[in-house]
């Protein structure tokens, strides 16, 4: 049986997977797009966008050590990111709050199942002097531990101005929501969102 090198993301911005779609076709050649999977009660809609890449599949595996399979509880900061330049730990944090970082009560802020992430973007944004707090708690519905990350909200204007953020329909709704961005943030023009505060 040959093995299956499949990649998937799933998310809800729908402007933002097609965004690393085409990111993505000018590393590799592939015609796959992003996809609606069958609704699933009242669940709110996903896309998912699924590529079968051996070299794509093993950087992120060897290279960038995301495990294979079920992995919301074991995944960390890559070595490689750790020692790496600060331009590319920006770029890492940004891409990791495009995807999986939101809100986090009146604040902006990460969730994850594990603890060595947390702990290892908690180390990042200390680097960059974002000040935050980090907690745990049991999920009742999973009955395991989550931990979280949240931004001081006094924080929020230079964590946005601080990281190359590129999910716009995320941006979007923290611009409106927090109404935060006066200081040049939000009127500056990203290449990818203008919104005036």
């Amino acid at each position: 049986m040959s093995k299956d090198y499949a990649i998937t993301i799933d998310m809800s911005d729908r402007l933002y997977l097609n965004y690393l779609s085409e990111l993505i076709k000018t590393l590799i050649f592939t015609r796959t797009n992003p996809k609606e999977p069958l609704k699933r009660g009242n669940r709110i809609p996903r896309l998912y966008l699924r590529i079968r890449n051996k070299e794509l599949f093993k950087f992120f595996n060897e290279r960038m050590e995301i495990p294979k399979g079920a992995k919301s509880n074991r995944v960390f900061v890559p070595t490689s990111i750790e020692k790496s330049s600060q331009e590319i730990k920006k770029h890492f944090l940004a891409g990791y709050f495009d995807t999986d970082g939101g809100f986090r009560s009146n604040t902006l802020g990460f969730t994850t199942a594990s603890k060595r992430l947390c702990d290892g973007v908690s180390n990042l944004l200390t680097e960059f002097n974002i000040t935050h707090s980090k907690e745990s708690w049991i999920n009742k519905k999973y009955k395991k531990e989550f931990y979280g990350i949240r931004i001081n909200k006094n924080q929020i204007d230079k964590f946005l101005s601080t990281f190359p953020l590129q999910n716009k329909e995320k941006l979007g709704r923290i611009y409106l929501k927090l109404k935060c961005g006066g200081a040049g943030v939000a009127k500056r023009d990203r290449g990818n969102i203008s919104v005036q505060a």
